[in-house]
Parts: C-alpha cells; structure tokens; sequence
C-alpha cells in the first residue's frame, strides 16, 4: 500500500496494461459513440445552422482544456486520480474528491445505459421492454470488465474500425441527398449560437477524460499530450459529420428528431437491405457496448482502490445491477433523458473537466507537489 494514501496501487488491482494507441482509441470510442447520436439534435436546436461551426470552435476550446487534465496527471504519472488528489488536498478532502468522480461515473454509466435502452427499443424493438437492452448490455459489459483492461483494448481495437467504416460510409452515402445551401447564411445570427453549441459539444468531446485517471496503466504516459493533440482534431471532424443531417433533413427537422444518425442511415437504399438503419445500429451498439464497459471498468477499479479493497472483480456485478436499477429510475422517458444530455449533464461535466483539475492543478503547483520521477 502507497504510504501517504493507505491504498493498493492500481497495478496491483489490475495487473494488465494498454499500449497509449488502444488508450487513445478506448477514447475515442467512449466520446464518439454517443456524440452523433443525440448530441447533434440538441446542438441542432441551440447552434442552427452553425453547428459545424460549434464543432470546430469545440477542438480549439478542447485544447486548454486537455492541458490541464494532462498536466496534473502527468505530475503523478504512476498515481491514479484517487491517489494524487489525496496527496494534494489531505486525505479526507481528496477523499471526498475522489468519491465526486466515482459519482460522476457513476452517472456516465447510468446515462449511457438508458441512451441504449431508449435507442434498441425506440428505433429497433418498440415492443420489447427497455430494461431487457440495459440488462443485455450490461451483462456483456460485466464479461469485458471481469476479463480485464487488456482484453477490453483488444475488443475495442477489433471493433472500432467496423464502426468508423460504417460512420464514413453513412456519412458519404448521404451526400447526394444533401443541400449545402442549407448550412448558409454563415453566423447568421452572430457568434452567440455556436458559442452555446461549444460549450455542449466540449462537455461531451472532454467526457473521455475519465480515462486518464488510470494513467498508471497505460504505457508510455509521456506520450499523453500527443495523443490529445493528434484524438481531438479527429474527433472534432467526426462531429462535423455528424452535422450532415442539416442539409439532408433541413435545420427544423434536424432539430426536433431524437436520433439524426439513425434517421439518415434510414434514407440509404441498399439492394437486399430493406432496413439499412441495421448497419448503423451494428456498429453504434459495439461502440456503446465498449463505453458501458469503459465506465463500469473505471467505476469498479477506482472504487475498489478508494475503499482499500484488494480486487475490483467482486465490485462489478453489484456495480451492475445498479447501472441497470438507475437507468430506469432516474429517467421517466426519453424526454427526461435528452433534457439531461442537453442541460444539467453539460454543466456537470464542465465542472469535473475544467473547474475542479484546474483548482488541483494550482494548489499542486503552490505547495510543490509532484512525482514526475516517481
């Protein structure tokens, strides 16, 4: 056990690890997942027209933003966020820190699991009871978690490339049908609109920060500010593309549907397919499949190590069960849930991503505190 925080060290709860390349790809699954899904109506409805604006102003204001998560987890490159934050607040209040994020994922788990269940049973399956989706879902997850953080990079490293291929071949496909008029005029309305659609879009562009609180996990943690340099660019130009909904439906229409994604890959026709959505659903339920599993994982491990268990495993059925239990409690219907996505999760996420690292940060650097040779 670490001296200063009387807990086991994460290599000892999880003695696998991941390459910084499955890291920044675990990463970029968890944001993608579910940024094109419900995210661009909300954005839609806030933005205009400009949305694609939001997007890309949303990669400049991710950069400082990355900069702080990574500088403070870079001070303690062998520590987890559960550890440095005790080093550097005092025990009890890095406690109680550190219990804020085990929430905070908490409620990404939650609200992940009933973005699935309202997706599988509103688009797909409107007779089946929803909770069957989360509880599929999430028995999946509670395998991928229970084998371990290795054998989870491995799963995502075999499935993204499915997922982005059928993301590029919707987004292409569509083209044809689109109205790039629709995107003009240009700021019509000023800066304010896609201002306010930055700040929703890089709540959920920084929402993969979670990860890089098991930083002692991944190899080569030096490499970490390159590989947020080289993700977000990328991510920010997924998120462009998940804009194309304007000019294929028009402004109005984009912003009242629930889920533009699926309602696009609808309008391709593919000779023997005569629900073409299917392919959108294939690849969009693997990648959520991995981000339920990335915060079950997250919310397992780190709680284990927060109350000094020596195993994460005995964790992650419990843990499960009230993924499940939350995600239809929490939530009445799907209204619920977009109006969290869009308001009240924005704000919540802002404050874990920039705020409270940003106050860490400076308290570190006044009292001196750091273990870059550690």
């Amino acid at each position: 056990m670490t001296k200063k925080t009387a807990m086991l060290p994460l290599f000892q709860l999880e003695p696998g690890y991941i390459s910084m390349f499955q890291g920044a790809i675990l990463y970029f699954t968890f944001v993608i997942s579910t940024v094109d899904i419900f995210v661009p109506s909300i954005t839609a409805g806030v933005a205009g027209r400009d949305s694609w604006i939001s997007a890309l102003f949303t990669v400049a204001a991710s950069m400082p933003v990355a900069l702080i998560i990574v500088s403070l987890a870079l001070r303690f490159p062998k520590r987890s966020f559960i550890e440095y934050s005790q080093i550097i607040l005092g025990v009890w209040p890095g406690r109680l820190v550190g219990l804020l994020y085990l929430l905070l994922i908490l409620i990404i788990g939650v609200t992940t699991t009933r973005e699935l269940e309202e997706i599988m049973s509103m688009a797909f399956f409107v007779h089946t009871p929803k909770i069957i989706f989360g509880i599929t879902g999430v028995s999946l997850s509670a395998y991928l978690v229970r084998s371990g953080l290795e054998v989870l990079g491995r799963v995502n490293g075999i499935l993204l490339p499915v997922g982005v291929f059928l993301l590029i071949f919707v987004a292409v496909a569509v083209l044809p049908m689109a109205d790039m008029s629709q995107y003009l005029p240009i700021l019509e309305h000023g800066y304010g609109p896609p201002a306010r659609g930055t700040i929703i879009l890089l709540a959920y562009l920084m929402e993969g920060f979670i990860l890089i609180y098991a930083l002692p996990l991944i190899r080569q943690p030096d490499k970490t500010p390159q590989t947020y340099a080289a993700i977000l660019p990328i991510l920010g130009l997924a998120m462009v593309a998940g804009t194309v909904s304007i000019p294929v439906f028009g402004l109005g229409t984009t912003s009242r549907l629930l889920m533009p994604a699926i309602e696009l890959a609808r309008e391709i026709q593919i000779p023997g397919l005569p629900r073409s959505d299917i392919l959108v659903m294939l690849g969009w339920y693997a990648g959520i499949l991995v981000r339920i599993a990335v915060a079950h994982y997250l919310l397992a491990l780190l709680a284990a190590q927060w109350a000094g268990l020596k195993s994460y495993k005995p964790l992650v059925l419990p843990l499960g069960v009230i993924l499940v239990a939350l995600s239809n409690l929490m939530f009445k219907d799907t209204i619920e849930v977009v109006h969290f996505i869009g308001n009240a999760l924005v704000y919540t996420l802002l404050v874990f991503e920039l705020l409270i690292p940003l106050i860490i940060l400076v308290i570190s650097w006044v009292r001196g505190v750091e273990e870059r040779g550690a």
